[in-house]
C-alpha cells in the first residue's frame, strides 16, 4: 500500500508528519515506528497520539532538501515505512509574446547624440525564469495560490465567488501593467518593503508589503483569518504593518479567548451540509491552522450538544454536519434573545 503526503510548513519547522487515516491504520497501538529512505538509511521515529503526530523525521527532510508544498510516498511494507520524495516538477515560466517590432527612426542630423532606452530585462533574456515573489508562500498560508506572471496573479475560491490578487514587484514594471487586471475587478497592488511605502504612496496607488502578509501569517495562528480579512485591507487601499495592527485590536477585542472555537466553526463551514467525516481528518486539517488535537476534540463534543447541536455522532471517531454553522449561529443567536427576554421578565417580576 502507498500513500501519498503533502508537507506542510509545521512539518518541516518540527520534523514531523500528522497521523492521517492511512498512518493511523499502520501505525494502531505502537509507540514507535522505523521509516527507511531511498538510499536504505533508517530513521527511528516516534507516535505522539496526543498530540497526533509522527516525530524524528526531521533529519530526513533535510537530507533530500524537502519544502513545504512538497510531497513525500509512504509505502507500508511489512513494520518499517519506506520513505520516497516525490520528484520536483520544474517551474514553467508564462510564455511571453514576443515584443512588438519597433519601425526603424529616421536618421539622425550628423553630431546629434541619440539616447536609447534600455530594454528590461524580460525582453533581453526571454528564456530566463522568474522568480516568484518570495511573499508567494505566506500567501498560500492566507488561502491564495499562484497561476502565474508577472504580473502575479493569485486566486482564493471564496464560495461561488473568486477572489483574484495582481501584484507587481517594485521596479519590475510599469504600474500600468495593473491597468487591464484592475478594470475586470481584481485586486491590483504595488509589492514593495515597507521602507519604500512613501514612494509607493506618492503615486498613489495601492500597496503591500511583505512585512504585513508575514505579520498576518502570524496573526492566522493565533486567530481565524480567511481571505475575506485580506481583502477588506486592500479596500482600503493599503496593506502594511500600521492596517494590520489594527486589524489585530479588532480580532483581540471580537475573539479573546474565544478564538479556538470561531476558528472550528469556519474549519466545519468549508465541508457540505450533511457530510460524514472522521474526528481523525477533522484534526489533521485543524493542525494546519495552529489548533491542537485536544481543542478540537473539546470543540467537537461543545458542537455536538446544546445549544449548539451542530454535529451527531455516528460512531466513536464519526461525526455528521447536520446543520450549516450560518444556519446554526443564527438558532443560537435566536435562543440567546429567547433567555435574555425571559431573564428581563424574570428580573421585573422579583
Amino acid at each position: 500500500m502507498t500513500a501519498r503526503y503533502i508537507l506542510t510548513s509545521l512539518c518541516i519547522q518540527n520534523g514531523t508528519m500528522t497521523l492521517t487515516a492511512s498512518l493511523r491504520a499502520h501505525l494502531l497501538g505502537r509507540e514507535r515506528v522505523r521509516f527507511l529512505d531511498e538510499d536504505g538509511e533508517v530513521y527511528e521515529g516516534e507516535v505522539d497520539w496526543k498530540a497526533g503526530v509522527v516525530r524524528g523525521l526531521g533529519p530526513y527532510f533535510a537530507k533530500r532538501r524537502l519544502a513545504a508544498n512538497e510531497a513525500v510516498l509512504l509505502h507500508f511494507r511489512g513494520e518499517a515505512v519506506e520513505l520516497q520524495a516525490a520528484p520536483r516538477a520544474p517551474f514553467r515560466p508564462p510564455e511571453r509574446p514576443e515584443p512588438p517590432k519597433e519601425k526603424a527612426p529616421p536618421p539622425e542630423p550628423k553630431g546629434r547624440r541619440v539616447r536609447v532606452a534600455p530594454y528590461p530585462r524580460e525582453v533581453l533574456f526571454p528564456h530566463e525564469p522568474l522568480d516568484p515573489p518570495g511573499a508567494t508562500e505566506d500567501l498560500k498560508r492566507l488561502g491564495f495560490a499562484l497561476e502565474g506572471g508577472p504580473p502575479w496573479v493569485y486566486t482564493a475560491h471564496l464560495g461561488r465567488r473568486t477572489l483574484r490578487l495582481v501584484l507587481l514587484r517594485l521596479g519590475e514594471g510599469e504600474p500600468d501593467l495593473l491597468k487591464p487586471y484592475r478594470a475586470q475587478g481584481a485586486y491590483a497592488a504595488l509589492l514593495a518593503p515597507e521602507s519604500q511605502k512613501g514612494e509607493v504612496e506618492a503615486r498613489g496607488l495601492p500597496f503591500i508589503s511583505p512585512e504585513a502578509l508575514s505579520r498576518l501569517v502570524r496573526l492566522k495562528a493565533r486567530f481565524p483569518l480567511s481571505p475575506l480579512d485580506l481583502e477588506d485591507l486592500l479596500k482600503g487601499g493599503r496593506v502594511d504593518l500600521v492596517a494590520v495592527e489594527a486589524l489585530e485590536d479588532r480580532l483581540v477585542a471580537e475573539f479573546a479567548e474565544r478564538g479556538a472555537v470561531a476558528a472550528l466553526l469556519l474549519l466545519l463551514a468549508k465541508r457540505p451540509l450533511g457530510e460524514v467525516f472522521l474526528l481523525a481528518d477533522l484534526e489533521a486539517e485543524a493542525l494546519e491552522e495552529g489548533l491542537l488535537p485536544e481543542t478540537v476534540r473539546q470543540g467537537v463534543e461543545l458542537f455536538s450538544g446544546p445549544p449548539f447541536l451542530l454535529l451527531k455522532r455516528l460512531a466513536p471517531g464519526e461525526f455528521l454536519l447536520r446543520q450549516g454553522v450560518e444556519e446554526a449561529l443564527a438558532d443560537l443567536e435566536a435562543f440567546a434573545q429567547g433567555v435574555r427576554a425571559r431573564l428581563s421578565r424574570v428580573q421585573k417580576g422579583a
